[in-house]
This record gives C-alpha cells, sequence and structure tokens, in this order.
C-alpha cells in the first residue's frame, strides 16, 4: 500500500523533472555555512535579546493607526490608538536621485520603497533603461497618491423580481469536468494569476508534502521532489495513523483532499519589509524578471549588522511557508519586483510559520503526568516526540559541527529567545574583544535555542537544539551550535516539549 500510495502521489510529477543538465562547470560543494568558514572552530555561547531588537525599526503609516472602540489615555477623555505594525514606506516629498554604477530600477525603486512604475511614471520613461550619472525624480507619498488612478465605478444591477416564492438554496454545484477537479487539486483559492506549468506537473506530490508537514511529519523545505526526506516522512506518518493519507487503492482521502489544493498564493505586504535586509548591492535579474539571490554573506557582514534578517523576500516568503527557496523561485518564473509589497507569490498551502508573532503566548507547555511527552533522536536525523504512545511528530535533525553525538538520555532545558552567539575566537590566540553575531532569522542557532543537560548533570551543555538560518543545507554545511530542526519546525517544538523532557538518543 505504500508503494502504490507513493507511486500515486508522482503521477504527475513526471513534467517537473525535465530540467535543464547541471553545467559541466560545475563549482565545488560549499561544505561550511558561508561566511563561518574559520567560526566553526571557535565555541560559541547563545545569550537572549530583548523583543524591542527582534526586527528592524521602520516607518508607521499614520492610516494605520487604529482606536479600539472603548479605549482611553489614563485621563479617561483622549482615545488611545492601538498599537500597529510598523511599516517601510515612500518618501514624505520628492526628492532626487543620480544613478551609480550597476544600479537598475528595480534596485533603485526598492530603496525607496516604490514601484518601478511609480519611477517610470514620475519621469516620463518609456522604457526600464538607465544611465550612469542620471537624474531621476523619486516620487513621494503625495505624488504616489496622484498618480493612483480612482477605482472604477461598478453600477449594481438590482435584481429582477419574482412572482413566485424562493425555495431552498440548492445544494453546493458539483465538479463539473476533470478540469475544475485538477484545478481544486493544484490551488486552494482562486489564483490572481497563471499557474506555471511546474506547479500543475508537482502539485499531486506538493498536496501530500503540505499535509504531512502540518501533521508535524515534517521533510525540511518543500521541494515538489521525492526523495529519502519524503520518503522517511511518508513511511513515518502511515506509521503512526495508518490510512489517513491514501486509500488501500492508492487513491487519496477525504482527509487529504480536505486540506484544498497544494498550494495559495502570498501577497508581501509592507510590514514584512521588517525582516527583510534592505539590498545594499545590485539587484539583478534573470531573463524572465524574477531577481537573482544576493552574493552569500561574509564573516565581517554578518557580526557588522544589527539584526540579521533575510536576505531577500525570496527567502522570508520560502521559509514562512516551509518551502525550497529555489523551488519557490521555479513556481515563480516570471514575478516581477518580488522585493516590493504587492508581489504574489505562489507557495505551499501550509500552516504559515508568523515571525512577527512565533514568541506570543506560552511557549513551553506544561508537564502532563497522565500523558508524558518523551522525545528522541534516531541516528542524529530525525527527532521524534511521542505524548504517551502516540507520536505526535517527527521531523529532521542535523548535527551543526561534525563529531557532536549523544548517549543515553538527556533533558531538554529552558529556552533561549531570539539568541545572539558571543565567542571570544580562537583558544590558541582569543580576540580581546568578543565577536558577536546578532539575533535574527539568519543568525546560525535560528530563532530559538533549547538548552540541552546530561540527566546526570543539570548543567547547560555548550550545544544546545535550535533552529538554523540554512534550512536547505542542514544536512550539507557545517555550522555553529549544536542540533539544528528549521526554524518552522522549532517554533512548533517549543510548543510541545515541557522543560525537563527526557531526551533519548538511538
Amino acid at each position: 500500500m505504500k508503494l502504490r500510495a507513493f507511486l500515486f502521489s508522482l503521477v504527475s510529477l513526471a513534467p517537473a523533472l525535465a530540467q535543464e543538465p547541471a553545467p559541466a562547470n560545475t563549482p565545488p560543494a560549499v561544505t561550511v555555512e558561508p561566511g563561518l568558514e574559520e567560526a566553526v572552530k571557535w565555541r560559541w555561547l547563545p545569550e537572549g535579546t530583548e523583543e524591542a531588537a527582534w526586527g528592524f525599526a521602520i516607518e508607521v503609516k499614520k492610516a494605520d493607526v487604529a482606536v479600539p472602540a472603548g479605549a482611553t489615555s489614563p485621563d479617561g477623555k483622549t482615545p488611545v490608538p492601538a498599537p500597529v505594525q510598523p511599516v517601510r514606506t515612500a518618501p514624505a516629498q520628492a526628492l532626487e536621485h543620480v544613478v551609480a554604477r550597476g544600479e537598475t530600477l528595480s534596485r533603485i525603486a526598492n530603496r525607496y520603497y516604490v514601484t518601478v512604475e511609480h519611477i517610470k511614471k514620475f519621469n516620463s520613461l518609456s522604457s526600464d533603461r538607465i544611465l550612469l550619472g542620471q537624474k531621476l525624480r523619486i516620487p513621494g507619498a503625495d505624488d504616489i497618491k496622484a498618480m493612483t488612478p480612482p477605482p472604477p465605478t461598478i453600477a449594481v444591477k438590482e435584481p429582477a423580481k419574482s412572482a413566485e416564492p424562493k425555495s431552498e438554496p440548492p445544494p453546493p454545484p458539483a465538479v463539473r469536468n476533470k478540469a475544475d477537479s485538477t484545478a481544486s487539486l493544484v490551488i486552494a483559492t482562486k489564483p490572481q494569476r497563471a499557474i506555471p506549468s511546474l506547479a500543475w506537473g508537482v502539485a499531486s506530490l506538493v498536496r501530500s508534502q503540505v499535509y504531512l508537514d502540518r501533521a508535524g511529519f515534517t521533510l525540511g523545505p518543500i521541494d515538489g521532489t521525492p526523495g529519502p526526506s519524503y520518503n522517511t516522512a511518508f513511511e513515518a506518518f502511515t506509521a503512526a495513523r495508518p490510512g489517513e493519507l491514501f486509500t488501500s487503492n492508492g487513491q487519496p482521502t477525504a482527509a487529504l483532499q480536505g486540506i484544498g489544493g497544494a498550494f495559495i498564493e502570498y501577497k508581501l505586504r509592507d510590514e514584512d519589509l521588517r525582516w527583510i535586509a534592505p539590498s545594499t548591492t545590485p539587484v539583478t535579474s534573470t531573463r524572465r524578471g524574477a531577481t537573482a539571490e544576493p552574493p552569500p554573506p561574509t564573516f565581517d557582514s554578518l557580526t557588522g549588522s544589527s539584526f540579521l534578517a533575510y536576505r531577500s523576500a525570496w527567502e522570508f516568503v520560502a521559509e514562512r511557508f516551509h518551502a525550497s527557496e529555489s523551488f519557490l523561485r521555479r513556481i515563480n518564473p516570471a514575478l516581477r519586483n518580488p522585493e516590493s509589497p504587492g508581489a504574489v507569490f505562489l507557495v505551499p498551502n501550509v500552516e504559515a510559520f508568523q515571525i512577527e508573532s512565533v514568541f506570543q503566548g506560552v511557549q513551553r507547555p506544561a508537564v502532563d503526568a497522565a500523558a508524558p511527552v518523551k522525545a528522541r533522536i534516531v541516528n542524529l536525523k530525525r527527532l521524534i516526540i511521542q505524548r504517551g504512545d502516540q507520536v505526535i511528530a517527527n521531523m529532521p535533525v542535523s548535527v551543526a559541527r561534525p563529531g557532536l553525538r549523544g548517549r543515553g538520555t538527556w533533558l531538554v532545558l529552558e529556552s533561549v529567545l531570539r539568541p545572539r552567539l558571543v565567542s571570544t575566537g580562537p583558544e590558541s590566540a582569543p580576540f580581546p574583544t568578543p565577536v558577536t553575531l546578532p539575533a535574527g532569522p539568519n543568525n546560525p542557532a535560528g530563532i530559538a535555542w533549547l538548552q540541552l543537560a546530561k540527566a546526570t548533570d543539570p548543567k547547560p551543555l555548550p550545544y544546545g537544539l535550535h533552529g538554523t538560518s540554512i534550512p536547505g543545507h542542514m544536512f550539507k554545511q557545517e555550522s555553529i551550535g549544536g542540533f539544528r530542526l528549521t526554524n518552522w519546525d522549532l517554533a512548533r517544538v517549543m510548543k510541545l516539549l515541557p522543560v525537563g523532557t527526557e531526551l533519548a538518543w538511538e
């Protein structure tokens, strides 16, 4: 049955596998997380940071300030505005920009938080071509408002009156044809643009990957391809909850169909820019219009930052929806201005990882003696969590540094939220002043660090269970820390493991 279900998930995969071969002169594989080539040899310790330092401080749109009903200031008279999410905005007034070497309209638009079309219209440009030293006028907020046409007026027709009384509403219409059925498999919401052929080809498999991810039996970044991670997650889930994904003849169950399509769409918001680093290097475009990946970071750029944010909107959206960044780019081949608010991404239909609210509420559950929670790491590759006799999560885990391993039983202790990592450098010649890798989703320890201790010694070890900044490479590249999960899996683990949970090594 497992083989039949697996084959069924690959029925429509063939078109997606026809990809361009790798170039003959492929560069050697990177074996260390970029920027940490020397730092992986040093000892690093986590320190928690305050929420105020979590994210960039960005402008607030006055129009977004809302006054909740009944809210007043201490004097009982003045309404108190509700807290709002800060956002980056266009300049208050028009200004002049001189084109520098390597700049494009897209990069300039991203810098000032306007669109390419705004700049072109404001400067009467007929194309995207600009010249070194050219002076461009950047529109201000009022200029953008003046350039935005009013919404069209739509005439509303009165429904025709009928002399006969209305009958009961008819039942929901059945699927009319095969095309409707296929569309419901691909996307759960009405799309705002055409769905690329690759997404159609992998929809069946991606829907299975999405279901496993929602259930806590994850495979790491969703990538629309079969492989060991998918097989492991699939087999673990079917062992824990047999018959829930596919019927005995390999057809999707009602539960699987009930999640809707494999994909949804996500529109990049102004407030998302709080988590994305402003571009400081030229942004190039591919032949189809999507921006190229930014260059890898250096150690100086990492330690010189105030916040280790996502390096691009692609990276932000990929992590938010548990996807491989390369897969996200492939299913959005013609996305224009992806770094600008309003860009619409096709994304896996998972429960989104919301970095803006990940630490809100109670993070660690209380101990339940009636259904104790236990955890185990198997072969240094999977974290398995049980509540009583029921497996409730099965997630990929990797070792940050080679040689780390566990034996017997350990304990999972307190959480260190929003960690920064501090080191004095090599033991043979320590630095006079410690160096710091700031907090942020792109810190090598990710969003949080769970202290680990041996059962015989409650003192926290210098390596914990933590997130990662390289979810797609955490099995391929060395880094800093101890035992890594994706940030979205770690966020769920914190809600499953009480302080003091036993962690067995198998």
